[in-house]
């Protein structure tokens, strides 16, 4: 550790205020930091300084009294907890809870990396838990159409708290970013040594998160949900990014608190219509509860606006910058809870309520979800058929010939990768021979891949990800099965 995440991690563990010479004492006791400087406390106190210099608001610390220190996060935590209507729910609890348990648990690092995989699903990324030799521990995918990424996750626990270089393989890293065609890797672990650590992680293009960031993020997330966009920026630099976390967390504070300026804004309209019968912008931006909290004269016009939608219909002009509210404020709540309704279906809704549970392995086929629209196949004649769609069914025939090349390129494509898609496949298959002298027409037999990536889904030989866009399939079988399962059941040349 540095001297500035020596400071930190002692305030932090301590929750109370202390000079630099006691910060000192207590890290170099707990052998955060070692020195052969003379005056290690001269050297902390200009560290803690100049952060608070250079940072200011956005700084981790703050001087309390003559010559003693604090953390910022104490008064934002204070200020939160007067807050009653904003709570992290059980799920995120439970998923901070096993950060903090498993992190240091080398003896089962699996446990850390599943608690990893609910920690980023949580934030809003299609997780999924690969691990084993050889490759990512979590692949991320960020579903946001054509600004969608994808993140290799690597999750390292240590009993002493601290990832030394020796602990991360990096060209294995380097490996599983190719292999899953991901655009960022990030190793989270409990803490980083610096020095060559941090010299390779630069040199690799790896972001380092601790264990405690991401916990940050899963608090401020369950309270102001970060987009996957801003995530972003943890993944696109390199080394620590303790920097861009900290701006990512005062950007969600402030968020949070167009939230409370939401509410005091619809009380003192209520306040206003009760005493004169109507509101007005000027009188509302003048109230004093409003010029306490600082809220912009654009956000209280944005609200008006939103309050004025037909769906809403919370406010109406009744004259020249005149308003009434139309409906009681508990309505207007009713409102933005049906509307929160709509926009979760009954089973997501159940997905975030309750806490991260161990994935079931052995599902019968009719509760797999499946990545195809196809759900049966059969051999007639010289083509394979594949229908899809269960309500409104409807078949797709592909030559048997075709069919074996494409099932060829699907293999050669699992062999150098372990996440594939018909984009993938399509690539492949350009200026090919589906048969003698029968080229591959491109666009137009787009759905004979599709359909046999179904088949081999229907057959349980692979299995999608939960990718939609592309979607994407891994392998549920050692390759060599598709080869037996093909000389079993497609006869060659019929």
């Amino acid at each position: 550790m540095n001297f500035k995440e020596a400071a930190y991690h002692v305030l932090k563990d301590e929750k109370r205020s202390l000079s630099a010479k006691e910060i000192t004492q207590i890290a170099l006791k707990e052998g955060l930091i070692t020195t052969d400087g003379k005056t290690p406390d001269a050297t902390m106190g200009a560290v803690i300084y100049t952060e608070i210099k250079q940072k200011k608001g956005k700084s981790l610390f703050v001087k309390l009294k003559r010559g003693l220190f604090g953390l910022r996060e104490w008064d934002e935590e204070a200020k939160e907890g007067k807050d009653k209507t904003i709570k992290i729910p059980p799920q995120a609890n439970l998923i901070i809870k096993h950060l903090r348990e498993r992190e240091y648990d080398s003896t089962s690092p699996t446990n850390f990396e599943k608690t990893l995989k609910d920690a980023f699903s949580f934030l809003g990324f299609e997780a999924e838990l690969i691990g084993g030799s050889g490759d990512t521990d979590v692949l991320l995918t960020a579903n946001i159409g054509q600004k969608s990424f994808k993140v290799s996750v690597d999750g390292k626990t240590s009993r002493s708290g601290r990832i030394t270089n020796r602990q991360i393989d990096w060209l294995s890293l380097r490996d599983h970013k190719n292999k899953n065609r991901t655009n960022f890797v990030v190793v989270v672990g409990p803490s980083f040594a610096g020095g060559n650590l941090e010299e390779r992680a630069n040199e690799y293009d790896v972001s380092l998160l601790k264990t405690e960031d991401l916990i940050k993020l899963v608090e401020a997330h369950s309270k102001f949900p970060f987009t996957l966009t801003e995530l972003k920026d943890l993944f696109r630099g390199k080394g620590d990014r303790s920097i861009q976390l900290e701006d990512l967390l005062t950007q969600n504070l402030s968020r949070r608190n167009l939230l409370e300026q939401f509410r005091v804004i619809i009380e003192e309209m209520q306040s206003l219509q009760d005493r004169l019968g109507y509101f007005t912008f000027d009188s509302l931006a003048g109230r004093e509860k409003i010029e306490e909290l600082d809220v912009e004269i654009e956000d209280i016009k944005y609200i008006i606006s939103l309050l004025k939608l037909p769906f809403i219909n919370g406010v109406k002009e009744i004259s020249e910058n005149k308003y009434i509210l139309t409906i009681k404020i508990k309505d207007m709540a009713n409102i933005f809870h049906q509307i929160s309704n709509l926009l979760i279906s009954l089973e997501e809704r159940e997905e975030l309520l309750p806490p991260p549970t161990p994935e079931i392995k052995g599902k019968s086929k009719l509760e797999r979800k499946l990545g195809s629209k196809y759900f049966k196949w059969d051999i007639r004649g010289h083509s394979v058929v594949a229908i899809a769609k269960k309500d409104n069914p409807y078949e797709h025939y592909c030559p048997i010939a075709h069919f074996h090349i494409i099932l060829e390129k699907t293999i050669e494509a699992f062999k150098s990768q372990n996440v594939i898609n018909t984009y993938l496949v399509f690539s492949m298959l350009k200026g090919q021979n589906l048969s003698s002298d029968r080229p591959f027409k491109g666009k137009a037999e787009e759905y004979k891949i599709r359909m046999t990536l179904g088949i081999l889904e229907i057959e349980e030989l692979i299995k999608w990800t939960g990718s939609k866009r592309p979607i994407e399939y891994k392998l549920s079988v050692p390759i060599e099965r598709i080869d037996e399962w093909i000389s079993k059941n497609i006869k060659k040349g019929e």
